[in-house]
């Protein structure tokens, strides 16, 4: 029977760690309210004045609405945008109490109030 000889404590031989450089990516700075502008935008084409849409389709425009809202406050834009995010409540309201007039008011303030910012900056 052949004797083996085992190596103690032997460790393989490495190079120096190298480490990763960190990719910084510039990406644009996200618009407030992006989703409640969009929505506002849809409810308002199809609101048109002298028009009373039938109760499925006030339905929907608040269902529109209340997504939207929601999406809003997901992603914390709620305190960014608080007067244009308070007239579409006030417009969800209108429409559900059947005030279409009032609720066209509403989302048109919401809409002044949702418009682009003039220049986006990068973030570094």
């Amino acid at each position: 029977m052949a004797r083996q000889t085992v190596p103690v404590d032997v460790r393989p031989e490495r190079g120096p760690i190298k480490r990763r450089e960190t990719v910084i990516a510039r990406r644009r700075v996200p618009d407030a309210g992006v989703h409640l502008r969009k929505a506002v935008d849809s409810v308002l084409a199809e609101l048109t004045a002298g028009t009373h849409p039938d109760p499925q389709a006030l339905q929907r425009f608040a269902d529109t609405l209340r997504g939207a809202l929601a999406w809003t406050a997901a992603v914390g834009d709620t305190c960014r945008i608080a007067a244009a995010v308070s007239a579409v409540r006030d417009a969800r309201l209108r429409l559900d109490a059947d005030d279409l007039d009032e609720a066209r008011v509403a989302l048109l303030s919401a809409r002044d109030g949702l418009r682009l910012p003039a220049s986006r900056t990068p973030i570094e």
